[in-house]
């Protein structure tokens, strides 16, 4: 099966390489991000050929097409702005990342099937339960390019027919081994290695993260992406959402080691809602497995031999 995978330079990317079938022909494609190159050969990744592109550039999509050669199996696309803070102050630039990207390649690149990793972010701004079907109105940038993005997709699919079948997968987070140096999970990690026991917390840390490890996060991903035929669009989270000072404790009494927090300033994301989708579960059997105290252990001991 031949599968694109954009974003591939990135953290989830990254993971998504290393556990993927080997009978996957994959063009692993990125941008600005060094290093994917030798990432492939250093871990034997003979089934990936890396393919450079901008994919904000409608010429480059269309060299990458052609690079590429027939249409592909299936695409899974994790190009995005990573950061979606960072919007509020850049929502040009988060949309030309996040919407005007995917466009382009739905336009230039497309897959038979196409799994679009959106963002729980677009229930931004709602409290308790939510689920694809609870109508949204995003007022974050991010949201917003991430919401439009999805609609898009739809658009190739059930308007214009170039792509066969799709999965819209609302992603509410991961953390593991090459996430980010700015994720919570590796900062503070890395912090306490240091010695650092004084840590400053933005806002009031009772806004939630509903994530899970990397490895459970790509086994759900992979199962989307064999799932030709479905036209749907799902939640993916691990259902029990903790607060930011629940994490913060948890990581602590984890690592045995005792902390002073204090909170300051706001933060652009305040998640109050959670899931209550049960689709990716159900339907695909993709549940996370690896509890938040043993995945920290992993992440430790990765972050200890880099």
């Amino acid at each position: 099966m031949n599968v694109v995978v954009t974003g591939a330079s990135g953290f989830i990317g990254h993971n998504v390489l290393l556990r993927a079938p080997k009978d996957w022909n994959i063009f692993a494609v990125y941008h600005s991000t060094p290093g994917l190159d030798a990432f492939v050969k250093t871990h034997a990744l003979t089934n990936v050929r890396p393919v450079k592109c901008d994919l904000t550039s409608a010429a480059d999509v269309s060299a990458l097409a052609r690079a590429i050669g027939k249409k592909p199996d299936a695409m899974l696309y994790l190009a995005a702005n990573g950061d979606p803070a960072l919007s509020a102050r850049r929502p040009r630039w988060d949309l030309e990342l996040n919407t005007v990207a995917f466009v382009n390649t739905l336009e230039q690149c497309p897959a038979q099937h196409v799994v679009y990793v959106s963002s729980g972010a677009v229930y931004d701004g709602l409290q308790g339960s939510v689920t694809p079907a609870t109508p949204v109105a995003p007022k974050l940038p991010y949201a917003i390019s991430k919401l439009a993005s999805e609609q898009y997709l739809q658009f190739f699919c059930e308007r214009r027919g170039t792509v066969s079948s799709y999965v819209n997968v609302r992603f509410f987070g991961a953390y593991g081994p090459y996430e980010p140096a700015r994720k919570i999970t590796t900062k503070w990690l890395q912090a306490l290695a240091r010695g650092e026991r004084e840590f400053v917390i933005r806002g009031d840390g009772r806004n939630l993260i509903d994530f899970m490890h990397v490895d459970d996060a790509v086994d759900g991903f992979l199962a989307l992406t064999k799932a030709k035929g479905e036209r749907l669009t799902v939640d993916f989270a691990s259902g029990t959402p903790v607060s930011i000072n629940d994490i913060v404790a948890t990581m602590a009494s984890t690592l045995g080691v005792e902390i002073s927090v204090r909170h300051e300033g706001t933060v652009a994301e305040y998640i109050e809602f959670r899931s209550a989708d049960t689709t990716m579960r159900d339907r695909f059997g993709a549940a996370p497995a690896i509890s938040f105290a043993d995945g920290l252990k992993r992440l430790s001991t990765f972050l200890a031999a880099s």
